[in-house]
């Protein structure tokens, strides 16, 4: 049977036995004992760099170039539509001016 710990030395029924050394400890034993996601966090954080190169991943920046890359983009395709309009009324108006011009032979 596991003894129980209290806080206060008072109640603690294990009398200053190995027990009470984990009452008094700062912060929680989870965090001072290695895990595997600790081990990965910290390995992650030593590689990272290279980890972006080697699997080619985007960071923020490559996409904060992809966006203003696609408002450029965006804006091109957006004066062709206009110029294209144009293009079918002028294309249009020429279609009717050949029409005419026919008709009066």
């Amino acid at each position: 049977m596991n003894p129980v710990i209290y806080s206060n030395p008072e109640q603690n029924i294990t009398g200053g036995s190995f027990w009470d050394r984990f009452a008094n400890l700062p912060g929680t034993i989870g965090s001072k004992v290695p895990t595997l996601d600790r081990s990965l966090d910290a390995y992650f954080d030593r590689n990272f760099g290279a980890i972006i190169e080697e699997w080619d991943l985007l960071t923020e920046s490559d996409l904060g170039r992809l966006e203003n890359r696609l408002t450029r983009v965006s804006d091109e395709i957006n004066s062709f539509y206009a110029g294209k309009v144009i293009l079918e009324a002028r294309a249009e108006a020429l279609d009717a001016l050949i029409t005419s011009l026919e008709e009066k032979k």
